[in-house]
């Protein structure tokens, strides 16, 4: 319950719309002047269900494979892109990931699953998985050896005080479901508040059940808080926002709450901070390589694919998808003797120091957390941004960065 409770608070986000996906498929992006043998990677997605979709990754992941095959492949090899559509359904993402095994693949990238079951496959097969959004309920893409996170969204309680007192609030409290299973979230919340000399108060536990957040947030008001960390699902959060207004900063994190949505809100959504991975698209000056994956984006729009358009890309779910190629491409390039998944996996275990061009800090994924059932996260460095309803968008909230987990070690000790 746990695992299902963190997966949903602190997950990618994504397209709500149908699109239509269809599961398997392969597709090499653009042209590539590599002379070895063709190499399949996988996104594991859903697309087009009722639910949550995410057809911006596969979009994302299939630029990122064009601009690989522009330069030369891996390791001299052209890239083949499968999809396969998880349709949000348990027994079609475990038929995903056999999918993958019986193709080959040299490694899954960018996958999203909430239902769980695709990494044991996978590692019995010792394929990796590279920048799983980290939100299945069995909890095993944080902790297979198999699965390197490159979001540590998990972390956002932890850095919420931090943001809110960055962007003005000097008495923080929270609003969080009465369960046991949001208990570590809290925790680390009150763990950040720690940090930064900003306990957390009031607490503010509500029944999932919870309609009217009227008397959440008058408690709020009476004990004087000006920032409230969020530990509830979406719609719950949007209710705590619209009632708070320009009262009390919220804090949640990036991906969870739809731009769309947030602009039904008007300036009401003004006081919202969130707890990014990545920059944001729009600083692209600052960040080279984030202008890089925009240029990809854009070819790969002007190649027919509709799913690249800018209004579908986020922050979020389309720097993970890309930067997962990114890092296959890197790591692969420094497998000795024969790319294959095994070989990589080999080598991505003993890899240091991978610069991704500045978007995360460079990699060592030999160091594991040493957070139980959380240890494949290979980046716990987050940002902060702020809702402007007036660009109807994020923006930055300043320059700085803030390391999740130095944060719990530092409130530790």
């Amino acid at each position: 319950m746990a695992a299902v409770l963190a997966a949903t608070l602190v997950a990618c986000g994504g397209s709500d719309s149908a699109d239509g996906g269809a599961t398997g498929g392969g597709s090499a992006s653009g042209g590539t002047s590599a002379a070895g043998s063709p190499v399949k990677l996988m996104i594991i997605a859903p697309t087009g269900t009722a639910g949550t979709n995410y057809p911006e990754m596969v979009a994302a992941a299939r630029a990122a494979v064009r601009g690989v095959n522009a330069r030369g492949g891996i390791a001299g090899h052209p890239v083949v892109l499968e999809h396969c559509n998880e349709k949000n359904d348990a027994a079609t993402a475990k038929k995903c990931a056999q999918q993958a095994v019986d193709d080959g693949v040299l490694a899954v990238v960018g996958e999203v699953s909430g239902t769980g079951g695709i990494m044991p496959i996978l590692q019995n097969a010792g394929i990796p998985s590279i920048g799983s959004a980290g939100v299945s309920a069995d909890g095993s893409e944080l902790s297979s050896p198999i699965s390197y996170v490159i979001s540590p969204l998990t972390f956002y309680p932890a850095v919420c005080p931090s943001l809110l007192a960055k962007a003005g609030a000097s008495h923080i409290g929270l609003v969080g479901y009465d369960l046991s299973a949001s208990d570590r979230l809290i925790r680390m919340a009150e763990a950040g508040g720690k940090a930064v000399n900003h306990p957390i108060a009031p607490l503010v536990r509500i029944p999932i059940t919870t309609s009217d957040f009227t008397p959440a947030i008058s408690q709020l008001s009476r004990s004087g808080a000006d920032g409230a960390v969020l530990v509830v699902f979406d719609q719950a959060a949007y209710a705590v926002i619209g009632k708070a207004g320009q009262q009390i900063r919220t804090c949640h994190a990036a991906g969870t709450l739809s731009p769309t949505y947030l602009s039904t809100l008007g300036p009401a959504a003004d006081k919202l901070v969130i707890a990014t991975a990545f920059p944001e698209l729009s600083q692209g000056a600052q960040f080279p390589e984030v202008a890089r994956m925009v240029r990809e984006l854009d070819a790969e729009q002007a190649s027919g694919d509709a799913d690249a358009a800018p209004a579908l890309r986020t922050t979020t779910t389309s720097t993970d998808a890309w930067l997962s190629v990114q890092i296959a491409e890197k790591v692969g390039n420094q497998v000795s003797g024969a790319l294959t998944a095994k070989n990589l996996l080999a080598q991505l275990g003993r890899t240091k120091h991978l610069d991704l061009g500045g978007i995360i800090p460079p990699l060592d994924l030999t160091a594991t957390t040493p957070i139980p059932g959380a240890e494949r996260i290979f980046n716990a460095t987050l940002r902060g941004a702020r809702w402007d309803s007036a660009s109807k968008s994020f923006v930055p909230l300043g320059t700085e960065t803030y390391n999740g987990l130095d944060i719990l070690r530092h409130a530790a000790s």
